[in-house]
C-alpha cells in the first residue's frame, strides 16, 4: 500500500535553462558574458593576496584544452577519469573536458585514507587519474600495477610528481600541460562538434556515498540529473548574474557541483575557497550568499553568542531580550510594538556586527547536506538573514525540494518539492521519488537491489511527510529509527538537532537500540568541560538537566536518561565521521566501547 499525497502539497514553478548539458551551458555562458569573472580563487599560500579572477571565457578555454589533451592521451567515450584531488579550477576543467568526450569522471573525497581510496580506484578502473600532487598519488601508488593492467594510461597532477613514481607505460602529465597555458585548446568547430554530441543521458559524474554503513556506493549521475537540479536552484534560490557566492563544499559532494554549475549557467561569480582555513577570510570580499552545511553557520552563531556572554550584565540582558524579540517578530509573527522596538535593537547590537563579519552584503545563507537545527534557523531569521534549506541526496542530483528565498520559510521544513519529482510515501512513511533527477544506476549492479520500487520510484531511506502548509518535512533516516526494549520507537534526528542547537553542545547522537531507555553521546567544547572540572563537577551529571530541559517538547521516553560526554565537535574525531562530517553511528558505538555498555549495567544509577 502507498499513501496518497495530501492536497496541501506545493510545487516549485521552474525556470529552465535552455542548454540541457553542462558543456552546452558552459559554451552559452562563455559566449554571453566572456569577460565576466566566474571564479575568484583565494590563494591559500598568501592570506593577504586578492583573489585571482578566472573569466568565463578563460575557464572555457581550460575545458577545451583539457578535452584536447585527454583525447590525445587516449581517453574515449565510456572511459573513466578518477578524480582524487582538493578543489581547484583544474579539477572542473579536467572533469568537464572528460564530459565533453562523453567519458565519466569519478570523484573521491581528497580526505580519504590510502586503503579506501585504492579500493575505490580498483572498482572504478580509470583510464586517467587526476590527483592534486604526490600526497594523493601515494595513496594510489601501491595499486598502480593493478590499475595499469585494468587500463590506466595517464596520470594528471596539479603539482609535479617524480617520474619514477608512476609505472612504465603510464604517461605523467601536469595540469598545466592538460588544461593550462602549455596546452592547445580545441578550435571552435571541433569544440562545437563535441558539445553538440553530448546528450542528457551521457555521464556527468560518478560520486561515492560517504559510507555511513558498509561499502561506499558509486552513484552514476547523467547530464540530465545535474541540469534538472540547477533548474530547481534557479527557481528557488533568488540568485542571479549580479551575485557573488562563497564556494567551499568539496567537488566529491554533489552539493558542491549544484552550486558551481548554477553559477556557471546563470553567469554569476564564485569565491572559490581551496581550504577550510580560508572560509572566514572569504567573507571579507563581500559575497552576497553562501552555501554550506549548517556546521559552518553554527560556528558563526557560537561566536556571536560568546560575544553576547562577554557583555556587561545590563547589556547582556538587553541583547538576549532583543534577540528573542527578533525571533518572535520575524519567525513567530508577533506584531507587538515592544517586540518590534527590541528587534531594531537586536539588528543594531547583534545583526549589524554579524553582517559586517559576513562581508556586509549577505542576502541569504543556504543550507544543504544536513538539516539546520531549529535554534540556528531561528537565530538567523530573527536577525533578518534568510536561512534557506534545500534537501536532496547524491542519487537525486542533490535536489528533492527547496525553500524559496523570497517566500515564507518554516523551521524544520525541507521546502517545496520540485515538479521534476513524482512523490509518494510508503506505508512506513518512507519518501519515494521518481523523475529525471535520478541516477542512471550504481557502479555495481548489486547495489541497485532494493533501491527502487517495481514501478521505478527510488527509495530515499528518509521518513518524511507533507505538513498542513504543503511543505516537505524530513523526519529522519529509516535505518536510524531506535526501537527500545520496551517496544517504544523514536526518530533520533529531531532530538539530536535540538540538543546540538543548544550551547555548549556541538553535536549529539542518541543511543539505545534494544535497550530499556535512551542515552546520548554529546559533544562539548573542551573549554566548557575544563570549567566544569575546575568547579569539581561531573560533566555528565551537570549537563543532563540541560539536555532534558532542551527537549521539553518531546515525550518522556524519548529523552536521554544518561549521557556520555565527548570533548570537542564531531569533526575533531575523524574516525567517527564521514568526509561530509556526518557521524557514523556504528563507528561511534565502537569508539565508545565499554563506556556505552556500562551505561546499561543493572547496578548503574539512571539519572532523570
Amino acid at each position: 500500500m502507498i499513501f496518497p499525497l495530501p492536497h496541501t502539497m506545493k510545487t516549485l514553478t521552474l525556470r529552465r535553462f535552455s542548454g540541457r548539458t553542462l558543456p552546452a551551458l558552459l559554451r552559452a555562458t562563455a559566449r554571453r558574458v566572456p569577460d565576466a569573472a566566474f571564479l575568484r580563487v583565494l590563494d591559500p599560500s598568501d592570506r593577504k593576496a586578492p583573489p585571482r579572477d578566472v573569466s568565463f571565457s578563460a575557464f572555457e578555454r581550460g575545458v577545451r584544452r583539457a578535452a584536447a589533451s585527454l583525447s590525445a592521451a587516449g581517453l574515449r567515450a565510456g572511459d573513466r577519469v578518477l578524480m582524487l584531488a582538493e578543489n581547484s579550477p583544474a579539477w572542473q576543467e579536467v572533469s568537464l573536458g572528460a564530459q565533453a568526450l562523453r567519458a565519466e569522471p569519478a570523484a573521491l573525497f581528497a580526505s580519504l585514507d590510502g586503503e579506501p581510496a585504492r579500493a575505490i580506484a580498483l572498482r572504478v578502473k580509470p583510464r586517467v587519474a587526476f590527483v592534486s600532487g604526490p600526497a594523493q598519488w601515494e595513496k594510489l601508488a601501491p595499486a598502480a600495477g593493478e590499475l595499469l593492467a585494468d587500463g590506466l594510461v595517464a596520470v594528471v597532477s596539479v603539482e609535479p610528481i617524480p617520474p619514477e613514481a608512476v609505472p612504465p607505460g603510464v604517461r605523467l602529465l601536469t595540469a598545466a600541460q592538460v588544461s593550462g597555458e602549455e596546452a592547445e585548446p580545441l578550435g571552435d568547430a571541433a569544440w562545437d562538434a563535441l558539445v553538440d554530441a553530448v546528450g542528457p543521458e551521457d555521464p556527468f559524474l560518478m560520486i561515492f556515498t560517504s559510507g555511513t554503513t558498509g561499502r561506499p556506493k558509486g552513484v552514476r549521475l547523467p547530464q540530465r540529473s545535474i541540469v534538472h537540479a540547477i533548474d530547481a536552484g534557479n527557481s528557488s534560490c533568488g540568485i542571479g548574474p549580479d551575485d557573488l557566492g562563497v564556494h567551499f563544499l568539496p567537488f566529491a559532494h554533489v552539493a558542491g557541483h549544484d552550486q558551481f554549475f548554477l553559477a556557471l549557467a546563470q553567469g554569476h561569480a564564485l569565491l572559490l575557497v581551496l581550504r577550510r582555513e580560508d572560509i572566514e577570510r572569504s567573507f571579507s570580499f563581500g559575497p552576497t550568499y553562501a552555501f554550506s552545511v549548517p556546521l559552518i553557520y553554527d560556528r558563526f552563531r557560537s561566536a556571536v553568542e560568546a560575544k553576547v556572554d562577554s557583555l556587561s550584565p545590563p547589556l547582556r540582558r538587553l541583547a538576549r531580550a532583543s534577540l528573542a524579540a527578533g525571533v518572535r517578530v520575524r519567525v513567530d509573527g508577533s506584531r507587538s510594538l515592544g517586540d518590534r522596538i527590541l528587534t531594531r535593537v537586536a539588528d543594531r547590537l547583534v545583526g549589524a556586527p554579524l553582517r559586517q563579519k559576513l562581508g556586509g552584503r549577505i542576502r541569504a545563507l543556504f543550507c544543504g547536506g544536513a538539516p539546520a537545527s531549529p535554534a540556528l534557523f531561528r537565530f538567523l531569521e530573527g536577525l533578518g538573514i534568510p536561512c534557506v534549506e534545500l534537501y536532496g541526496m547524491t542519487e537525486t542530483g542533490g535536489m528533492v525540494s527547496a525553500n524559496v528565498r523570497d517566500r515564507v520559510r518554516r523551521s524544520g521544513s525541507a521546502g517545496i518539492v520540485t515538479p521534476d519529482h513524482e512523490v509518494r510515501f510508503d506505508t512506513d512513511g518512507e519518501l519515494l521519488v521518481r523523475g529525471p533527477l535520478l541516477l542512471t544506476g550504481y557502479l555495481e549492479a548489486e547495489d541497485t537491489a532494493g533501491a527502487f520500487t517495481e514501478d521505478g520510484f527510488y527509495r530515499t531511506g528518509d521518513r518524511a511527510r507533507i505538513d498542513d502548509e504543503g511543505f516537505l518535512r524530513v523526519e529522519g533516516r529509516k535505518k536510524h529509527l531506535l526501537v527500545l526494549s520496551t517496544g517504544k520507537k523514536l526518530a533520533p534526528e529531531p532530538l539530536e538537532q535540538a540538543i546540538a542547537g543548544t550551547p555548549p553542545f556541538e553535536g549529539a547522537v542518541l543511543l539505545g537500540e534494544g535497550r530499556p531507555f535512551v542515552s546520548a553521546a554529546v559533544f562539548v567544547a573542551p573549554e566548557f568541560l575544563a570549567r566544569l572540572a575546575t568547579e569539581g563537577r561531573d560533566a555528565a551529571e551537570a549537563l543532563l538537566p540541560l539536555v532534558r530541559g532542551t527537549l521539553h517538547a518531546f515525550s518522556e521516553y524519548e529523552k536521554p536518561h544518561k549521557l556520555l560526554v565527548i570533548p570537542g565537535s564531531p569533526a575533531d574525531h575523524p574516525s567517527i565521521v564521514t568526509p561530509t562530517l556526518k557521524v557514523k553511528r556504528e563507528a561511534l558505538v565502537v569508539f565508545l566501547g565499554p563506556r556505552l555498555a556500562a551505561l546499561y549495567e543493572p547496578r548503574a544509577k539512571v539519572a532523570g
